[in-house]
């Protein structure tokens, strides 16, 4: 899908109370839809994040030349209409064919035009949800054609006219009905659903306010000079700080909005969501409930007041309606979860010691690079040492990243005093980040291991570890950011205007290796590459649109102490040979090799029978290959798949294989 997304808001950490959502409406109306218009504060707005971005943005010399400004609003239309659904090709034409004028509005913040775009929006919404409602409640649906809807429309045009756009909304509605069919409804029932939450999205567009167009334009400038820069609400900025400073206490992760649903961005260590092992970052929350036979439907739904339904108070249980994955790869299903406070000790890095043929080897997982990170690992590297450990596994799956001081501090448990990472700003000074300490907490042979969701931070480490020579790396590319981002107020400190203006997250810094390279877009490249189900996903930093590119700068002086990389190739052939045998990872590869035929194909049979016999075929596998790790594990096969245990434990092939591989290098070394 797109890869414009909308970061209204950053998190889901605190207990607020209940919202009160207004009545919705039996029958929505046209003229109940609210006309949108500049308020006083947006131009103010516009101007200083204009100036911010053009002298203060690291990409502040970016040209904003024609071919800039026409990108740009392709990119608007975008995103206010993801599946390309709503506007006419002959409107996005005339709406950008006054060039003079589009650029206005960008340079000089005149607003009539992004606003005028944003109205037109609203009424083409309204006549969709209008006719999908009519298409259900006539039942004039054949849900047994042999058609194709294509929901990867980013290769799409907008359609040429009525007839077409009719054709596809046509598509839509049975696209959405099939999905919910699927997760067990009837179709009866299924087309009531859709029908509340076409009609609760006619209810929304009432709710429109005139920072939802001004956020929606400021957002696709911000994201035309990298996807980490964005502008946030006055509302949004006191969630943002309210979640930086107050206790944390709710499910635990990072939303935002993508193609009119809530979409999991990250889900925060030690936060219910990510303990739970129940969901993923791009996972989408459809719905929400104090009850499993009570959700409501999220979709479409104001981010902000989604939020609200989502959170709330420690201890009490919440209701997530899931869909995992699109097209024939979608799923639908229910889970709950105990909100709760997240406490930093469940976070902490934690060690392990894995018995292999006689042989010990440690492993440390650190799930993120939070304050105080290094005291932790010093303490659990003590109780690995204490075990005689033969090697060591550092896992930073899954790990976004975190504080560059810990990045630092924690790089310097395994190395003597040097340059850790390199720094570069908008105006090109180089800083550079030391080990702060000259001791070695661990000098032996050394494994770190990364997936594409390993970034940041936890790029950083790896890098140094992998330029020093101190361990080798393992798993798959990490993601790929290396930018710096500082979040700034709009507000002056004396300032002639009264109001709020929000605030302005822009990069303003890249990261360098120490060997001179960046870690931005190429990421970490490991020795020894093992196949992960996530790297399917496409989930990293190139597959983000104005990404900022690679390049290199200055080597530092350093020494390297080992060449642990010279053994790569012994250490895969032998990886690759287990592999072969291994039960475990022989269930990762047929997922992996079922990802990779779904998720390049953009598009998706709308005929009933047809995904139900697929449906079919795919729950059969996944209960064989269920079945298969609960042997290993030595448990009892199950029927069905909602009949595994909760508490069951399946193997990790990964983080096994990965400690055989740390084994391997200690036995060559």
């Amino acid at each position: 899908m797109f890869k414009l997304i909308r970061n209204l808001v950053i998190g889901l950490a605190l207990a607020v109370p209940a919202c009160v959502v207004a009545a919705e409406k039996t029958d929505v109306a046209l003229n109940d839809i609210p006309k949108l218009a500049k308020e006083d504060q947006h131009p103010v707005s516009c101007r200083r994040i204009y100036r911010a971005l053009t002298e203060t943005h690291y990409r502040k010399d970016v040209a904003i030349d024609d071919q800039f400004v026409q990108d740009f609003y392709i990119q608007y239309f975008k995103y206010v209409d993801p599946y390309k659904s709503l506007f006419f090709r002959n409107e996005i034409k005339e709406f950008i064919a006054d060039i003079g004028n589009v650029r206005a509005s960008i340079v000089r913040c005149k607003l009539d035009l992004p606003y005028k775009i944003f109205n037109r929006y609203a009424v083409h919404k309204f006549d969709q949800m209008k006719n999908a409602i009519a298409l259900l409640e006539g039942d004039k649906l054949d849900l047994n054609e042999n058609d194709e809807f294509v929901y990867d429309r980013e290769k799409e045009d907008w359609p040429e006219d009525p007839k077409q756009r009719s054709e596809l909304w046509k598509k839509i509605v049975k696209y959405d009905l099939i999905k919910i069919i699927l997760s067990g409804k009837s179709r009866e029932d299924a087309s009531k659903q859709l029908i509340k939450r076409y009609r609760s999205n006619l209810n929304f567009l009432t709710q429109l306010v005139s920072e939802d167009a001004f956020s929606a334009f400021e957002n696709t400038l911000a994201h035309q000079f990298d996807p980490h820069t964005n502008y946030m609400s006055p509302i949004a900025s006191e969630e943002f700080f309210a979640d930086m400073h107050l206790s944390l206490e709710g499910i635990g992760a990072t939303l935002k909005t993508e193609d009119d649903t809530v979409v999991i961005e990250e889900l925060i260590p030690g936060g219910p969501a990510e303990k739970s092992k129940l969901l993923k970052p791009k996972d989408r929350i459809i719905g929400v409930g104090a009850k499993e036979n009570k959700i409501t439907d999220l979709v479409g739904m104001r981010l902000d007041e989604a939020v609200k339904l989502i959170r709330g108070p420690k201890g009490s249980k919440v209701f997530l309606q899931i869909q995992r994955g699109e097209g024939e790869a979608a799923r639908i299903f229910v889970i709950s979860l105990i909100r709760d406070k997240i406490k930093l000790t469940d976070r902490a890095a934690a060690g392990e010691v894995l018995n292999i043929d006689g042989h010990k080897v440690g492993v440390l997982k650190v799930s993120s690079f939070y304050d105080n990170l290094t005291s932790d690992a010093r303490e659990q590297l003590e109780k690995l040492k204490k075990e005689k450990i033969e090697s060591l596994v550092v896992d930073l799956r899954g790990n976004g990243g975190g504080l560059i001081t810990e990045a630092a501090g924690f790089t310097g448990l395994f190395i003597e005093k040097g340059p850790v990472v390199q720094v570069r700003d908008m105006n090109n000074f180089i800083e550079t980040v030391d080990d702060p300490s000259s001791d070695i907490m661990y000098d032996g042979p050394m494994v770190v291991l990364i997936d594409n969701l390993s970034a940041s931070a936890s790029e950083i480490f790896a890098a140094a570890l992998q330029d020093y020579g101190r361990a080798l790396i393992v798993g798959s590319n990490s993601f790929g950011k290396g930018t710096v981002q500082q979040v700034r107020s709009l507000s002056k400190f004396y300032d002639l205007f009264n109001g709020e203006l929000g605030q302005l997250s822009y990069t303003i810094a890249k990261f360098y290796r120490i060997n001179g390279g960046s870690t931005q877009l190429r990421g970490v490249t490991p020795d020894v590459v093992m196949p992960m189900l996530s790297d399917v996903q496409k989930y990293s930093e190139k597959e983000l649109d104005n990404a900022l590119p690679w390049d290199s700068i200055k080597s530092q002086k350093f020494q390297r102490v080992g060449s642990p990389a010279e053994h790569a190739q012994k250490l895969s052939i032998e990886l690759n040979a287990r592999i072969a045998s291994d039960p475990a990872y022989q269930v990762t590869l047929e997922q992996i090799e079922l990802a990779k035929k779904i998720v390049d194909k953009p598009s998706v049979s709308l005929n009933l029978e047809e995904r139900k016999t697929k449906k079919e075929e795919d729950a059969k596998g996944e209960l064989d290959r269920t079945n298969r790790l609960l042997k290993i594990i030595g448990q009892k096969p199950v029927e069905n798949l909602n009949d595994v245990p909760a508490d069951v434990k399946f193997p990790d092939p990964i983080k096994d294989q990965a400690a055989r591989v740390a084994l391997g290098l200690a036995l060559q070394q």
